[in-house]
């Protein structure tokens, strides 16, 4: 979608990451954007009502953002509370969708932890043809929640909406808290400090051959923007390139200046060693990556080193 122009959109989790990001850009773009994070506790159906009250202009799209979720091995320790909480945050968010919002179109924001563990290219078509990886098989699985909803939703009630999963995000506003960021904030965080500390050397988890499929925010939400009127059951974006862990962290350590040691420690949690969605489909709909186009890896992780340096004195 080029013209953004006064289109209507209600974001679900928008004080997170992802939120915070999209409602900056929308608007920027002249859209207008509605957005609550978690003084409206979702999975919790009176709330979820009240803050589908309070915002009720007539809307073009939900953007739904809201989850519990954290990276690393905190998924491993967290299972029955993400999959208690996720469950009643998708299915009050719906059910509000249905009652209150019945004309807009919903976006539910899927994750590549929901395809088979053991598929390298993820493709649509794979979505349900296996087991998820054990490491994320529990937020994976309540992602596929989400998505069967929206499906029985729009086929009960004759309403629209899809999903569209998204690969590894990136840059400002990303958590870089240590117990529960992704692999580039954490490796951010990490090199950043390392250099103004001096320290010796730096862990970075894994042997460093573990690729990762990695998308920065402003590039995630252009894809978003790009396939908002798809109407199929869930739909690829991210960029279908790796990097592996090892040169990411090269990058990052000499981006940020850092002179020291990186120390790869094997006796870390790693996760998934490979995986990358395949982004056929949104490439030949609608021009993905080819007539709308992603920033390099290299500027953009000087954007997220950049942002950290100077917004870490409100990080703890």
């Amino acid at each position: 979608m080029e013209n953004l122009e006064n289109k209507k959109f209600l974001v679900t989790g928008g004080t997170g990451f992802f939120g915070k990001n999209f409602v900056r850009y929308v608007r920027e773009r002249g859209g207008i954007v509605d957005y609550f994070g978690s003084e409206y506790d979702l999975s919790d159906e009176s709330r979820a009502i009240e803050a589908f009250k309070k915002f009720n202009l007539n809307y073009d799209y939900i953007i739904h953002a809201a989850v519990l979720q954290g990276a690393g091995d905190w998924p491993l320790y967290h299972k029955a509370e993400q999959f208690d909480i996720n469950c009643r945050i998708h299915s009050n968010t719906l059910k509000c969708w249905k009652e209150y919002q019945p004309q807009a179109k919903f976006i539910g924001l899927g994750s590549s932890c929901s395809y088979p563990g053991t598929i390298v290219e993820l493709r649509e078509d794979d979505y349900w043809n296996g087991r998820m990886h054990e490491s994320v098989d529990v937020y994976g699985l309540t992602k596929k929640v989400m998505n069967t909803g929206i499906e029985a939703y729009k086929d009960q009630y004759n309403l629209n909406g899809t999903t569209v999963v998204f690969a590894t995000l990136y840059g400002p506003h990303d958590s870089f808290d240590r117990e529960k960021s992704h692999v580039v904030s954490a490796l951010v965080r990490k090199f950043v400090e390392g250099e103004e500390n001096k320290s010796a050397e730096v862990e970075v988890w894994g042997d460093g051959t573990q690729t990762r499929e990695l998308i920065y925010i402003d590039d995630q939400i252009k894809g978003l923007l790009s396939v908002l009127d798809y109407d199929g059951e869930l739909i690829n974006i991210g960029t279908g390139v790796t990097v592996t862990i090892r040169e990411l962290a090269e990058t990052i350590k000499e981006m940020s200046g850092y002179s020291g040691n990186i120390f790869y420690n094997i006796n870390r949690f790693v996760g998934v060693k490979h995986k990358v969605l395949n982004v056929d489909m949104a490439k030949e709909k609608y021009g993905w990556t080819d007539t709308i186009k992603v920033d390099s890896l290299k500027n953009n992780l000087k954007k997220t080193i950049d942002w950290f340096r100077e917004n870490k004195h409100l990080i703890d």
